[in-house]
């Protein structure tokens, strides 16, 4: 039968039960800017009525689960944007590296460098036997090969520098694997009486975006809670094993390079999205790629100058060096002012050398003989600059639409303080109305024990 006691035990429970929401409403609060942080419900349900000749009455109320606001679809569609942003965001940065080594167009980059080159063979054309015109002529040719020389050595510089940022974020997302295995251990002997752990479980999450859009990973949750994920073509985390991978050096012309692959076995991953899916194209394609204009175009230079140079009295090439790395002015031209060959008579006035190679600059001897020296250079140029210009639109279009679904997931997942700031109150007035009801029970039950 219903009674005193009984309203004791309501009002009991109605006071543990609101002091648990109070100590939810408080996390939430206490962890409004906590990055990653889920927000928590505590879920109140009715105990079970009592049944009474009368009818059926209430036994109070009991904390039925602390609830953790997250949707699962919205958190997969943030991941595949998130790889997408980090491909784009990965080529962006480091074309934009490219662009600025090239600088073009402006007064210092290598354009100008070629085109002071022509022109001070053209001068030399109009006064031959003038030892200041054959000193631009070296001059002008020493700064294009240093030009050259820079370009590819700030190329190489850059491979080298994604090589090292490779190096390290392959560290980084391994040692993310390895968390994330450790915490799928944690949550399954956390989660044994069916309770969610929330804070492990945010925590995983967040090494889930972040695995995304480093390495486009993909995750799915197994029926026992276990994240399996996938990334490179191959599942690195199932269950709390994670499989590595590894940076191994290789010598490639002379220089060292990382290439990435799993521990197990030495395969490669495949990577299609994500910053080392961006970094390694551009790494392995682009700028390869424009190296190797830059080696064809460096070789017409040379190949054209020394030709022409050659026919004329001294007989020596203009430029020397194997490779672009070691391009340089001949230094028996360099030293010796008279070495120079404006014409091939070296008679006085002789400057049909010199007008030879002022004509270069309009000479179709690239691209089997369908553009100059100069449109080819241009073309390599606007290639970088588009490439460029598509990966920062890209970029920014994935931030968008990454910030756009963050906005919605917060609004699902997120602390608002006024929301907050009202349940907190509530609560306060529900606790109140029931130690007030605990109170005028202990009070009725006193007047009945006096009796």
């Amino acid at each position: 039968m219903p009674g005193l006691v009984q309203g004791l035990e309501t009002a009991r429970r109605a006071l543990l039960a609101h002091q648990a929401a109070l100590t939810v409403t408080g996390n939430n609060l206490a962890n409004v800017a906590t990055e990653g942080y889920s927000r928590q419900s505590a879920i109140l349900q009715p105990t079970p009525p009592e049944p009474t000749p009368d009818g059926y009455i209430g036994t109070g109320v009991r904390l039925e689960e602390v609830r953790r606001a997250r949707d699962g679809f919205l958190d997969l569609q943030i991941r595949n944007e998130l790889g997408l942003q980090g491909k784009w965001a990965g080529r962006s940065e480091t074309l934009a590296q490219l662009e600025n080594i090239l600088n073009e167009p402006s007064d210092m980059g290598l354009s100008q460098a070629m085109d002071d080159f022509w022109n001070a063979w053209l001068d030399l054309s109009n006064q031959p036997d003038d030892p200041a015109a054959r000193a631009v002529v070296v001059r002008s040719g020493e700064a294009l090969a240093q030009g050259l020389r820079q370009l590819h050595a700030r190329t190489q510089a850059i491979i080298e520098n994604t090589d090292a940022d490779l190096e390290q974020r392959v560290r980084h997302l391994n040692g993310l694997c390895n968390e994330l295995a450790v915490l799928n251990s944690q949550i399954a002997r956390s989660e044994v009486a069916g309770s969610i752990e929330s804070a492990l479980r945010d925590r995983r999450d967040l090494i889930l975006d972040e695995l995304a859009r480093d390495g486009g990973a993909t995750m799915i949750v197994r029926a026992d809670e276990m994240a399996v994920v996938r990334l490179g073509g191959r599942t690195v985390v199932e269950g709390s094993t994670a499989i590595p991978m590894e940076i191994q050096r290789y010598n490639d012309d002379g220089h060292v390079r990382v290439r990435v692959a799993f521990a197990s076995d030495l395969t490669a991953p495949e990577f299609n999205t994500g910053t080392l899916a961006g970094l390694l194209e551009v790494r392995d394609t682009i700028l390869p790629g424009f190296l190797e204009e830059m080696d064809q175009m460096t070789a017409a230079v040379v190949e054209q100058v020394n030709r022409l140079h050659r026919a004329g009295p001294s007989h020596l090439d203009f430029f020397r060096g194997q490779t672009v790395a070691e391009l340089e002015v001949n230094p028996e031209i360099a030293n010796d002012l008279t070495q120079v060959n404006p014409g091939t008579t070296g008679e006085p006035g002789d400057n049909d050398i010199a007008l030879a190679m002022a004509a270069l600059r309009d000479a179709r001897v690239m691209d089997r003989g369908t553009s100059t020296i100069g449109d080819f250079y241009r073309r390599a140029v606007a290639d970088i600059g588009s490439l460029s210009q598509q990966a920062a639109n890209l970029s920014d279009s994935q931030t968008t639409a990454v910030e756009t679904l963050e906005g919605r997931r917060q609004a699902v997942m997120g602390v608002n303080l006024d929301e907050e700031l009202t349940r907190m109150m509530t609560t306060q007035k529900a606790y109140e109305a029931a130690a007030r009801v605990f109170s005028v029970a202990s009070e009725m039950l006193d007047v009945l024990l006096a009796l």
